[in-house]
């Protein structure tokens, strides 16, 4: 599957998961239109996977919605990385060195993909206390990934579903960070 069908199909499920399911009201979680918040937490090609997930209602919503379709969006890809990295290890062809750097996926993959299934735990819970601290950690283990398969496989395809994994990491973060000055001021 090549990626532009990969994303068209991530961003419909994730859009169809903003819609209908959302997270619960919590107290003091600011609201604003899927637009506004793409704005405030994203530029350039980050600005535009937002509004592919968010989508661009002027409705407001609650910010916590952004984060948990965003997370969402990030979860699938985590899977569709290592569903990649499987493919290269059963390969005879490929080298060694690119084995070890898809097993280190693996796990990173693995371990990001933890990490933000339970940033969607908390924030369901309304618990925004760690939520920085799990995307960080997460969108650091798609990156030790990325930098482990980059002297190996830098110009492959592989490479590439990485970077778009990191950056649904970063986008998650950066929507989540509109959330923390409302709870640091409470």
């Amino acid at each position: 599957m090549d990626k532009a069908a990969i994303f068209a199909a991530l961003s419909l499920s994730v859009t169809a998961t903003l819609l209908l399911a959302g997270s619960d009201t919590c107290d003091g979680a600011p609201s604003m239109s899927a637009v506004a918040a793409c704005q405030m937490a994203s530029t350039g090609r980050l600005y535009q996977f937002c509004r592919d997930i968010l989508g661009t209602s002027p409705e407001a919503r609650e910010v916590t919605n952004y984060v948990v379709a965003a997370a969402n969006a990030t979860t699938l890809t985590y899977e569709v990385t290592k569903v990649s990295a499987g493919k290269v290890l059963a390969d005879p062809s490929s080298s060694e060195g690119l084995k070890s750097a898809c097993r280190t996926c693996l796990d990173k993959c693995g371990q990001a993909r933890v990490l933000v299934a339970g940033l969607i735990d908390h924030l369901h819970g309304c618990s925004l206390t760690d939520i920085l601290t799990d995307c960080t950690t997460a969108v650091a283990a798609v990156d030790d990934c990325a930098t482990a398969v980059l002297p190996v496989g830098g110009n492959t395809q592989f490479y590439d579903q990485i970077l778009f994994s990191r950056d649904r990491s970063v986008l998650a973060l950066k929507l989540a960070i509109l959330l923390v000055p409302n709870k640091l001021a409470s």
